[in-house]
């Protein structure tokens, strides 16, 4: 029998994580994913803390969420991930989503590229141990599917503040999620959820920036979303089912 090479983490969800309804949002659980892809990197040695030596980071590529059930506050949550696989530029990894009992709350999948922080250019994966943790456990959902770039004039328009930066001085991949979601008003949220969300990352939006945000509705409660900045490069694009 092959080893398990997934890992579990458990969390509890605090009230400033959820939202009017009492769900965990979108944003924190992304979070969610970004603290244990970090977590289980660590673990297998090339976490953040590993790779910074030799002047390398991780970039998240792209993420797609599928939700049957969000966990409401002070509900535990177990977030179980694994690597599914890696190419030469980017990497596979995976997450499932579980109640305190083990039943099924969803999943993600997850592209990664590991880059040069100072020429921001991507690494070549096939060179690294990432292989010998390939763990063959299956994700249900969707890949990532082609998401077409929005025309016409913006809907929204806002600035990268202080608050939306990270520790590299660009824009947080939960912010993205944040920004995108507030999007929609109240009433979209009343008596539906966001079953699939997904984003592909293009651009590494910087503090005091202006973004332009694009939204287009299309049948059946989906809906896109592009961010792009005032030089009118693409930042990032969404695609949501309600």
């Amino acid at each position: 029998m092959e080893p398990d090479l997934s890992r579990k983490y458990i969390f509890k969800v605090l009230p400033f994580e959820v939202d009017f309804r009492g769900k965990l949002t979108l944003p924190h659980l992304t979070n969610y994913i970004l603290n244990v892809a970090g977590y289980h990197a660590e673990e297998c040695g090339f976490g953040m803390l590993e790779i910074n030596q030799s002047n390398h980071s991780w970039v998240l590529s792209r993420l797609v969420i599928e939700m049957t059930n969000y966990p409401k506050h002070y509900e535990k949550i177990q977030v179980q991930t694994w690597v599914e696989g890696i190419m030469r530029m980017f990497t596979m990894r995976n997450f499932a989503f579980l109640d305190i009992e083990g039943n099924v709350l969803g999943y993600a999948r997850t592209i990664w590229a590991m880059i040069d922080q100072t020429t921001r250019k991507p690494l070549n994966l096939t060179e690294t141990n990432i292989s010998d943790f390939i763990c063959p456990k299956e994700c249900p959902i969707e890949k990532f599917g082609k998401i077409p770039f929005l025309e016409g004039e913006p809907n929204q328009k806002f600035t990268i503040k202080y608050s939306d930066i990270d520790i590299n001085q660009h824009f947080n991949s939960s912010k993205y999620v944040e920004h995108v979601i507030d999007a929609f008003t109240l009433h979209k949220f009343r008596k539906r959820d966001i079953s699939r969300f997904e984003i592909e990352f293009m651009a590494e939006g910087k503090f005091g920036e202006a973004i332009s945000l694009y939204k287009k509705e299309n049948p059946d409660n989906e809906f896109l979303i592009e961010l792009k900045n005032e030089g009118g490069s693409t930042l990032s694009k969404s695609k949501i089912k309600f």
